[in-house]
């Protein structure tokens, strides 16, 4: 049966509960001044205690109660994301990598809304291997090719399409890469930064104007079928760091910022601007060395540009990419994983 009541917040009489000379008259027919309640709290806030509920109060229960209706029923089928959480071991310690689910969640609202309950998950981070296990990152590569596969099918568990993304990474570099090159760009998706200071997911405003990224070439760049690209964002990569893992000097390209550092990005539109100039230096590359040549990939990046570098590769199209890791215990780098 239907117990609801049309409760007025100012009395529709001046000797009512709340009443007033100048509203009650004035109020008493209109929908601001009503509110819809079950019999059980029409009778508590008019009853002998109404001096407890007093006008404002009830004003605010019924404003906060519209807006949160309005928010749930103005969600929109073109607002639907699926979540994509990639986590692995942080140093040594396990279980420290997993995406926190809800903190993901939150930080896609208002703009989105989760389109399932599950997120899609790659979870390495309860692994007993480490990086430094040589069978780590096959595993790893085997691992994010299976969680990953509605995705590249674009199908979810519900049977429906896969229309947006929201991507949470906390992982090795390599293997975000790597992920972002199975995700790719043909699914439209957010990409979301994890931020220390404030401790956060949410870009935050581009300070001051004149951002940009210094792409640099080599000074005699020949026609060599292999190349390196040095990514120095987060902190610096030396050349003969570069030189020492490939054995001999080979040309060397470059994307850095004026001072490598693992708080510079901080807004939306500095990853934007950096995958802009890596789509621009691919190019580059393919037009002087070939689409044939291999790349060396040495990245010092933030988690989000890690995705980035692979959603942005073009299959068929870009030349072979081997990815290097460094091993901070001999402090050398080594190819890991390769994108072909």
């Amino acid at each position: 049966m239907n117990r609801s009541y049309l409760a007025h917040i100012v009395a529709d009489s001046a000797k009512g509960p709340r009443g007033s000379k100048e509203e009650s008259e004035l109020l008493k027919d209109s929908l601001s001044n009503i509110m819809l309640l079950c019999g059980d709290h029409h009778r508590l806030i008019d009853g002998e205690h109404w001096q407890e509920y007093p006008t404002e109060w009830l004003r605010e229960q019924k404003q906060e109660h519209e807006d949160r209706i309005e928010r749930q029923t103005g969600l929109q089928p073109a607002m639907r994301t699926h979540l994509v959480l990639i986590g692995t071991r942080v140093g040594n310690r396990r279980g420290d990598g997993a995406v926190n689910e809800d903190e993901a969640r939150t930080a896609v609202l208002p703009a989105r809304y989760p389109a399932t309950d599950r997120a899609i998950r790659v979870n390495l981070s309860e692994l007993e291997l480490t990086e430094q296990d040589p069978t780590f990152w096959q595993v790893a590569r085997t691992h994010a090719e299976r969680c990953l596969a509605p995705v590249i099918a674009g199908i979810d568990i519900t049977g429906r399409p896969i229309n947006h993304l929201s991507i949470f990474g906390l992982a090795a570099i390599p293997v975000l890469i790597y992920c972002g090159s199975l995700i790719s760009d043909l699914i439209t998706a957010d990409v979301y930064q994890r931020h220390r200071v404030p401790t956060t997911w949410d870009w935050q405003p581009l300070a001051g104007d004149g951002f940009d990224y210094l792409v640099t070439t080599p000074e005699a760049a020949n026609s060599s079928c292999i190349v390196a690209i040095n990514l120095s964002l987060s902190g610096p990569i030396h050349q003969h760091e570069i030189d020492r893992a490939m054995g001999h000097a080979v040309p060397t390209y470059g994307i850095t910022i004026a001072e490598p550092t693992v708080h510079f990005l901080k807004a939306k539109e500095q990853l934007e601007l950096f995958t802009k100039a890596w789509r621009r230096l691919l190019s580059q590359i393919r037009q002087h060395h070939g689409e044939e040549c291999e790349i060396h990939l040495f990245p010092a990046v933030p988690v989000s540009i890690a995705i980035e570098i692979g959603r942005a590769l073009l299959p068929k199209v870009d030349p072979t990419i081997h990815v290097y890791n460094l091993d901070r215990a001999s402090a050398t780098f080594h190819p890991v994983l390769t994108i072909a």
